[in-house]
């Protein structure tokens, strides 16, 4: 019996039943805080249950919960959007796949992104505020790293978040935009680096999932979330960039994530048994299968990287016609299950699979924007595109990144080909006016931002959130457009529209009913509160995909 499963729980409300009373109620079950706090069983807990809310993974026992969670908002959503998975289970065409942004569903994701994660933060946050004690200081240091984690992928799938009145106890807080969002969390993350430079010893490595206490890889986790953050506005604020790109690459300020064994990550181990959230969708529902325009690219660029990312389809017509092993489903949302998945590669998925939540190879990407822009020196930007490819390529135990980097000559796949095997016609184009992975250092600026971030969408897989706001944020990678032609209209967009994913997530309309302070959530946004308002970081000058 794993006696922690259930002695850490009944911990966390006995740490919270006596946060919440302070010493107005004895403790029902004899433990004091100071008894909580030897062995950091009251900071452990909460901290395991922020860890593994940040992209969703539980126990084995947990197939349904953290498999349904990130299907909410991974798969079916965000990971569908930007062509990573296609979905074959529409339920009459109530999912976000098809761009229905119910308020069941709503209400489902934004609880995921933001408040399963906010509970134990708070746990965490009112234990150690006031505390002087290094230890608590530097707890509380991880803890707002993993927050601003986890609330990083909610401000950038919804705009507006509760930020600056989170933990004041406030039952009707107000939001703030996504701007004040931003710079308060660059803060936080430059205080949380101060504060665990100089630290020695390990912190709570009996229940830090991701480094085992660590305190050295959860600064170059600070610094690495600091850069994508300070890369990400550079379009809208160059001077906020600029001052947190510098910071985040002064190497006496930590470093960054620049080897693939840094990668940060939540996996199963003796400390704690984890399943794959993925299997939950992919294995047990049998909903989740390859993405059309990842697999344009994967097969277009002779991607060595295909086979570890996705299994060989099984409808045996594939060899009859010569075509691809590996073959999508279409985003479509509207075709039976039993039909579309008939033939479909499978993302390679297995029960002991960790979540990733950042890569060295993201680094070297961010860091080539960077560079690119006039915001990094160190390197040239073709040089830390090329690392990237490198990385990713490490990353995944596959081999040939110089030869596929030097490619020139090669093109994302159409899908018109596959017609005569699939249940649905589908013959959108991404290859015109794309982009081959050789760089070339005669093509624009423009044009080398297209590369740069069409080979950061393959290595970001399956993040498919972080892929999601690259796309709305610059306009690349090409991806391909919706089966649906009429699924802008459902989030407040104009029939005929160019648009080729849903630029947010809407707030559920229970939340203005719960909380009268969301209603300056339009003025926060500048516009309505819909799928088609754009958020802060969007650049002004993106592209319209044709």
């Amino acid at each position: 019996m794993n006696i922690k499963k259930y002695i850490l729980p009944l911990m966390a409300l006995a740490a919270l039943s006596a946060c919440n009373q302070e010493e107005i109620n004895t403790n029902i079950y004899g433990v004091s805080d100071d008894d909580l706090r030897v062995g950091g069983l009251d900071y452990g807990t909460a901290l395991m249950d922020m860890e593994q809310q940040v992209i969703p993974i539980g126990s084995p026992s947990e197939t349904t919960g953290p498999g349904n969670d990130l299907q909410a908002t991974d798969l079916i959503s965000s990971g569908s959007y930007i062509g990573y998975f296609g979905n074959n289970n529409n339920w009459s065409h109530n999912i976000e796949a098809s761009w229905n942004f119910v308020d069941g569903r709503m209400d489902y994701i934004y609880n995921q992104l933001y408040t399963d994660i906010t509970k134990p933060w708070v746990t965490i946050y009112k234990l150690a505020k006031d505390s002087q004690k290094p230890s608590d200081k530097r707890i509380l240091a991880i803890a707002n790293i993993v927050k601003v984690m986890g609330w990083l992928r909610a401000t950038d799938a919804f705009g507006p978040i509760v930020y600056t009145q989170a933990g004041s106890g406030s039952i009707t807080p107000t939001p703030d935009s996504q701007e004040v969002v931003y710079k308060g969390m660059l803060k936080e993350l430059s205080e949380a680096t101060a504060v665990l430079r100089d630290a020695q010893a390990k912190i709570l490595p009996n229940s830090d999932l991701v480094y085992d206490g660590d305190p050295a890889s959860w600064v170059r986790l600070a610094n690495s979330l600091m850069l994508r953050m300070a890369v990400r506005v550079h379009f809208k604020d160059k001077a906020l960039a600029q001052e947190y790109i510098t910071k985040a690459t002064d190497p006496a300020n930590g470093g960054l994530i620049v080897l693939a064994n840094q990668v940060a990550k939540v996996a199963s181990s003796s400390k704690l048994p984890l399943r794959s959230p993925y299997i939950a969708s992919v294995d047990e529902y049998g909903e989740t299968r390859m993405g059309a325009t990842i697999w344009a690219y994967l097969d277009g660029f002779k991607d060595p990287r295909n086979e570890m990312l996705f299994k060989e389809g099984t409808d045996p017509r594939i060899q009859w016609y010569g075509l691809p092993k590996r073959m999508p489903l279409a985003p479509t949302g509207s075709q039976p299950k039993t039909d579309t998945r008939k033939g479909a590669s499978v993302p390679r998925v297995i029960e002991k699979d960790e979540v990733v939540w950042f890569r060295a190879s993201e680094t070297k990407f961010l860091l080539a924007e960077a560079a690119l822009y006039g915001l990094y020196s160190k390197e040239t930007a073709q040089s830390l595109y090329e690392s990237g490819i490198k990385l990713s390529f490490e990353e995944l135990g596959a081999s040939g990144a110089e030869r596929y980097y030097n490619q020139g000559d090669v093109k994302p796949s159409e899908l018109s080909n596959l017609n005569s095997l699939l249940s649905y016609p589908y013959g959108d184009n991404i290859s015109n006016g794309n982009i081959v992975p050789l760089w070339d250092e005669n093509d624009t600026q423009e044009k080398k931002l297209q590369r740069i971030i069409t080979q950061k969408y393959i290595a970001l897989y399956p993040n498919a959130i972080e892929a999601w706001t690259e796309y709305r944020r610059t306009g690349y990678p090409y991806i391909m457009k919706p089966q649906d032609a009429t699924a802008i209209t459902r989030i407040g967009g104009v029939f005929g529209g160019k648009e080729r994913t849903p630029e947010r997530f809407s707030f559920p309309a229970s939340s203005y009913s719960n909380n009268p302070n969301l209603s300056v959530i339009p003025k926060l946004l500048g516009g309505k509160d819909e799928g088609i308002t754009k958020l802060w970081w969007v650049r002004d000058n993106r592209p319209v995909q044709q």
